[in-house]
């Protein structure tokens, strides 16, 4: 249930959007992701297992994806929670491509193949992608978490036709 708050929360329509200042949102839906993926390594499956690609292969992954579809890599930090658990910043200030490029672009860094270690099939326990202008402001943000009990993720936009996934 705590997931689903996440959810609920970071993907708020286009008026609790323009209710919080960019930053400021992605700051706090980043500390409810930090908060369900702490969680999940304390309280999890911990007989789960992700694949955990490297810093270098996501590195490459991001790279190609970078050449395909046209953003700057900002950073790159790989937590561990209990496995690897990137968390990614891009920068590109043609929001609408990059928007609607998300999800091939997390494909390509976070391939699904589902095993029977893991049914969720992404090669990471979790990932944080946020997406900014080239002044450093965000204009969208998406997440997941996939150690169980505590499965999720969601997403945060400045702009209802940012959002990268249908959302309700």
């Amino acid at each position: 249930m705590l997931a689903l708050a996440v959810v609920l929360m970071a993907t708020g329509g286009a008026a609790s959007a323009a209710a919080i200042p960019p930053k400021q949102a992605v700051a706090q839906a980043k500390r409810e992701w930090l908060r369900e993926v702490r969680a999940s390594a304390r309280e999890g499956d911990d007989a789960r297992s992700f694949p955990s690609p490297s810093r270098a292969v996501l590195l490459r992954r991001l790279q190609k994806a970078q050449r395909r579809y046209g953003f700057g890599i900002v950073s790159v930090r790989m937590l561990r929670p209990l496995q690897l658990a990137p968390v990614i910043v891009i920068r590109s200030d043609r929001k609408l491509e990059t928007a609607r490029a998300i999800p091939a672009i997390i494909e390509l860094f976070d391939p699904r193949r589902p095993t029977k270690t893991n049914p969720s099939g992404f090669a990471y326990e979790a990932y944080f992608l946020e997406a900014q202008t080239r002044r450093g402001v965000p204009y969208l943000a998406t997440f997941n978490f996939w150690r169980a009990p505590h499965v999720g993720g969601g997403q945060w936009a400045a702009e209802e036709r940012l959002y990268p996934y249908p959302h309700g």
